[in-house]
């Protein structure tokens, strides 16, 4: 394995050539084009030049980087603008480029003015498959003043104006499925009515199906990685994850949105799953009543532990607080017998279970720790389901520990790219190298996913992790904005609640760097922020995009400095913690 010493050299000669040029050049990385029509009047013009060159962009002097990259920041007016970009070499050679936006607002809506219907909104959004009892919500752009209708020939009213931005024309209303309806999957089919009897229709752009609730549909999880969501849509990082579960367990589906099952948890909470993840090849019969009689609370060497005998293995969420320490679980389809057993039986770090029925099939038990969560996971055996509690290390220093390093992207995924020309994979892995021999001096333990440009899928590294089951958790990233003159900074984030502390530690430490402040996040949906059985931390250490972070992350002083600051935000995180005690 090279080191980052000797990795650094490589990755500055591949990533940035142009940095040795000294010839008068321009390279764009915005605009793309020479020639450009937008609808927003706020646009950048960034990219690289000559190192020790000089660029004005029209009248304007822009500063350069030492690393030769260069953004500016334009409003423009309606129309044409040109602007001439004009870089000098320090022996007076100049190169000159041309670029021209044209600018044209999205026009405002207007009422429509022909007998139609423009378009048509349905939600949720997909091809579905339904149940009684759900409902649709649809939205439409007609022409104004006519009877609106959809499925069923239910109704729909004009909204008034004051509700559209003054533009007369949108019906909206809503739908719940009924008892025998049935779409035979189809299209649903919105009209639109004048005085003078004319008739306008549109069909949605998804098909829709009724399931019927003669049998419950149900399915089993296929291993420890399957996931719940909270809806089939999301952003970049995918739906929104509310926790995992185990093998084999039972769940009843009620519907379909695309590629997810909509699944029924318990009587107020529905989540969803994505197709591949649940095996509907199973004998299909009634879904069982499991009634909570037997619970025990014990502690072994290791851990502490919380069981309850179930009928089946039945899905389950969780979450946690940190002050005052607590781990809540809940059991969804379950009945818990009044006086449930909570006597403690050599546990060290659960201080109490509290058992509640907070719905009439959710169980839920609230275990109180002596300190905040260190990690714990949910699992079954046999039909048994328990929670393994973590207990706060004995000795909280490095040399104690067993530290996770994760050094993002990778491989074909190169991440973010700067002005330069560097890439996100390979100053992460030069980043978590040095961060990986500094923490090995002060005697931790450091499993790593990748020590080279190799490509590790994140469902591979989040398995990975999640066998190890380290002390920490540590993903180094770099973050990148559309916009590099106005963002940059350092941040960190998190999704689980007791990992808020050692993020702040981080964060905290690393804007003794000087990096801007671009925060603590919290409800962040990255793969690696998602599980419980550690705390972990997320490193955006900078913006990548940004040229005077990029100018910073590429100067090896800087690196070093900020890979110390992770470490001593790991420290400030064990001594917090080791106060607490």
């Amino acid at each position: 394995m090279q080191s980052a010493k000797f990795f650094l050299p490589i990755f500055l000669a591949l990533s940035i050539p142009l940095l040795a040029s000294s010839q008068a050049s321009i390279r764009l990385s915005q605009p793309a084009r020479d020639q450009s029509n937008v609808n927003t009047a706020k646009q950048f013009i960034a990219g690289r030049t000559c190192i020790g060159c000089k660029v004005r962009i029209n009248n304007d002097t822009v500063h350069v980087y030492s690393t030769g990259t260069f953004a500016a920041k334009y409003e423009l007016p309606i129309g044409r603008s040109a602007f001439v970009i004009t870089t000098e070499a320090p022996n007076g050679e100049t190169y000159t480029k041309n670029i021209t936006y044209y600018y044209n607002q999205l026009p405002a809506p207007i009422a429509t003015t022909s007998f139609r219907i423009d378009f048509v909104e349905i939600t949720p959004k997909g091809n579905l498959q339904l149940m009684e009892g759900d409902t649709l919500r649809v939205k439409m752009k007609g022409f104004p003043g006519a009877e609106a209708s959809w499925f069923n020939n239910a109704p729909l009213r004009e909204m008034p104006a004051s509700q559209t931005g003054g533009v007369p024309g949108y019906y909206s209303g809503s739908y719940i499925i009924q008892p025998g309806d049935s779409m035979l999957n189809g299209k649903l089919i919105v009209k639109l009515r004048n005085r003078g009897g004319e008739t306008a229709i549109l069909g949605s752009p998804y098909h829709y199906a009724v399931m019927r609730n003669y049998m419950p549909l149900t399915g089993r999880t296929i291993d420890n990685m399957t996931y719940l969501t909270s809806s089939p849509q999301g952003d970049r990082l995918g739906p929104e994850k509310i926790g995992y579960l185990d093998k084999d367990v039972l769940l009843h589906i009620v519907g379909k949105q695309g590629d997810y099952y909509k699944v029924r948890l318990s009587s107020k909470q529905t989540a969803f799953i994505p197709e591949p993840l649940v095996d509907i090849e199973i004998p299909q019969d009634h879904l069982p009543v499991s009634i909570v009689s037997d619970a025990k609370i014990w502690g072994d060497e290791k851990s502490d532990y919380v069981s309850v005998a179930l009928s089946d293995k039945l899905p389950y969420t969780s979450t946690q607080l940190s002050s005052p320490g607590k781990i809540i679980v809940d059991i969804h389809g379950v009945y818990a017998e009044q006086g449930l057993n909570t006597l403690l039986q050599g546990t060290r770090e659960i201080n109490s279970v509290v058992w509640q029925q907070p719905a009439h099939d959710v169980c839920r038990m609230i275990i109180s720790l002596k300190h905040a969560p260190w990690g714990y996971q949910v699992y079954y055996e046999n039909n048994r389901i328990t929670v393994k509690v973590k207990r706060v290390p004995e000795k909280l220093s490095l040399n104690n520990l067993t530290i996770g390093i994760d050094p993002g992207h990778g491989g074909v995924n190169p991440g973010a790219t700067g002005l330069t020309g560097a890439v996100e994979k390979q100053l992460t892995l030069v980043l978590a190298l040095q961060l990986k021999t500094l923490l090995e001096k002060e005697g931790a333990t450091v499993i790593i996913t990748r020590t080279s440009d190799k490509f590790v899928a994140n469902e591979d590294r989040l398995s990975f992790f999640r066998r190890a089951n380290p002390d920490l958790l540590l993903s180094i990233h770099l973050n990148s904005s559309v916009n590099p003159v106005d963002v940059n900074g350092t941040a960190t984030y998190y999704k689980q609640p007791f990992c808020e502390a050692l993020n702040a530690a981080i964060h905290e430490r690393m804007l003794q760097t000087g990096l801007r402040d671009f925060g603590n996040n919290p409800d962040f949906n990255f793969i690696l922020n998602n599980p419980t059985e550690f705390p972990d931390a997320l490193v955006e250490t900078l913006f990548l995009s940004n040229p005077g972070d990029e100018e910073k992350v590429l100067q090896p002083a800087f690196q070093q400095l900020m890979v110390e600051k992770i470490v001593l935000g790991v420290k400030d995180y064990l001594q917090q913690m080791e106060a607490k005690r």
